[in-house]
């Protein structure tokens, strides 16, 4: 990778502005695609090129984000916001196109249209600013959260159908579905060059209709801490799996929590293990808050840690022996399996999606059927085992870091920047 840290694309883009937008800001909110634009953004800016990060930002909220210079708030009312198509206040339009033409930027780096809609695309396209969309998960095909799990049975679901998607939400219509998928089609035509940081992810949103000749697979990069000292449990024997991360209703913490009244049947296992939760409450029930919180006060080996700092993840990591990341969803590349292998800690995941794809079984981790919680309970009894773990952790890979994420997307922008420098008209906005 070293080669490409001095390559022609760098070199092209240098005297290039590119604006990386976030649909938030990590400040405000602390999910996986926002971490990764910020990452990118700052990995852009050491590799010599000119970036800006523009985060959208729910015009209450602007006295709560933290800016660092070179990062701008686009402030937009979410009480304007259509959820069903994804459209957006023209005035939130007006004011990122109009802050691209302002700070000169030469190219459009996406990573979502959530809170200024999948308009946004053709609008910079038609202001003369190529656009690169890059994908996080399948909120373009899929009403409910983007997840593609089917509301009321919690299925897993291949891909949207008029027919199926009125299956999960009965108040829209047939026409209505057929409409949203019409729209993003068209929404995504002027999009330049896709990027996904699975395999997976980009073969299912290419299976549902983007251009696979445009599509381009590149790894989240991780921000670099200093190397974690392997724990050796040999004579230790207390066994500690964490889960980082939202606690949101997709995330599978209720599954983590099903596992534990199996564990505490087992007398020598529940006094083998600990099970550390840290992460913070999001959209969910007063009933599944309350039944989180008596789980920590009846099982003696599950412990609630509370929100942590990002920042601070690789040290809280390092005191665990295993990540588990327990999600019920498909999942892209969670940023939490490249902060354990950062780490160097062996993960604990569902046997699906992009989970299934970055962790290999038996190789640097353990897979669990999905949903299931007796699995879970049988696959952290086999891990409480050190010549196990210290297989697992020799067969970590090297993660990403965000230079080397940086460079690869150098490479996708090259692809699509103008050969010549573009200067943008101001009366372009005039057309939106």
């Amino acid at each position: 990778m070293s080669d490409a840290l001095s390559s022609p694309a760098i070199a092209s883009a240098v005297g290039r502005r590119v604006a990386i937008f976030s649909h938030t800001h990590p400040s405000l909110t602390k999910g996986g695609a926002e971490i990764a634009a910020r990452t990118l953004f700052r990995g852009l800016r050491s590799i010599g090129i000119d970036a800006i990060l523009i985060s959208a930002c729910e015009e209450e909220a602007l006295g709560r984000i933290d800016l660092d210079p070179q990062e701008f708030a686009l402030p937009y009312r979410g009480a304007l916001y259509d959820h069903f198509y994804h459209l957006s206040s023209i005035d939130v339009r007006r004011s990122l196109v109009a802050l691209l033409q302002r700070e000169r930027v030469s190219l459009l780096n996406a990573h979502h249209f959530l809170n200024v809609g999948g308009g946004i695309f053709r609008d910079v396209a038609e202001a003369g600013i190529p656009v690169v969309f890059t994908i996080h998960e399948f909120l373009a095909i899929c009403h409910n959260h983007g997840q593609l799990v089917k509301r009321q049975s919690n299925a897993l679901c291949d891909g949207p159908t008029p027919a199926g998607c009125r299956a999960c939400y009965p108040e829209q219509s047939r026409q209505q579905f057929a409409v949203r998928q019409q729209y993003f089609a068209d929404a995504l035509a002027p999009v330049a060059a896709f990027v996904s940081p699975s395999r997976f992810l980009a073969d299912t949103m290419v299976r549902n209709g983007l251009p696979a000749e445009r599509m381009h697979v590149v790894e989240n990069g991780v921000e670099q801490s200093r190397p974690q000292i392997a724990r050796s449990n040999a004579r230790r024997r207390l066994w500690t799996f964490g889960y980082f991360g939202q606690i949101n209703p997709f995330k599978g913490v209720d599954v983590l929590l099903d596992a534990c009244p199996i564990i505490v049947r087992d007398e020598a296992l529940s006094d083998t293990i600990r099970i550390v939760i840290h992460g913070n409450m999001v959209g969910q029930s007063s009933a599944f808050i309350e039944r989180f919180h008596t789980a920590c006060e009846r099982y003696p080996f599950l412990r609630y840690a509370g929100a942590y700092d990002n920042s601070s993840v690789a040290e809280l990591m390092a005191a665990c022996d295993y990540v588990v990341f327990p999600s019920t969803w498909w999942e892209n590349s969670p940023v939490v399996i490249q902060e354990a292998f950062q780490a160097r800690r062996p993960v604990l995941c569902t046997n699906i999606g992009g989970m299934a794809e970055k962790v290999g079984d038996q190789v640097n981790g353990l897979h669990f059927i999905r949903g299931n919680p007796a699995d879970l309970a049988d696959r952290i009894a086999e891990a409480a085992d050190p010549n196990l773990y210290e297989r697992l952790q020799g067969g970590i890979p090297p993660v990403l870091s965000p230079t080397q994420m940086a460079a690869r997307y150098a490479s996708i922008f090259e692809g699509v920047l103008p050969t010549d420098a573009v200067t943008h008209s101001a009366t372009a906005i005039d057309r939106l």
